[in-house]
């Protein structure tokens, strides 16, 4: 009976510390992403983002992918990856203008994609 309930208690622990986990280590990536598309978007308005500006950005996400496809779900990603390709072709044939609609679609998405696994009622019942 004890080591049941000790097993039980166990592996409640763990589950939430998985839990925590996910939630700081996503919450915290898509912060680091959503303030480097700031900073391109800030580059954007002033019309001098060049297309070295862009690729920074998708290579601080390329790095941070790889390790996100064990804890979201491949359609996110190929979300962002969709919409940072679109801002990256804009901002290389310099249509700014294009390139801020498809910037403020992906800060959208880093936005939301860490709400989904916040440590919230909704989300857990």
């Amino acid at each position: 009976m004890v080591k049941t309930f000790v097993s039980m208690l166990l592996s409640l622990a763990l589950l939430v510390s998985a839990a925590l986990f996910e939630h700081f280590y996503i919450g915290g990536t898509f912060e680091k992403f959503d303030a480097a598309l700031v900073a391109l978007e800030c580059k954007v308005r002033e019309e001098v983002a060049s297309r070295e500006d862009a690729e920074a950005v998708r290579a601080l996400w390329l790095a941070d992918k790889k390790d996100l496809h064990a804890v979201i779900p491949h359609n996110d990603i190929a979300q962002v990856d969709y919409w940072l390709g679109e801002a990256v072709s804009c901002i290389e044939t310099r249509a700014y203008t294009d390139a801020l609609a498809k910037l403020e679609v992906l800060q959208t998405i880093c936005r939301q994609i860490p709400m989904t696994y916040k440590i919230t009622f909704e989300n857990v019942f």
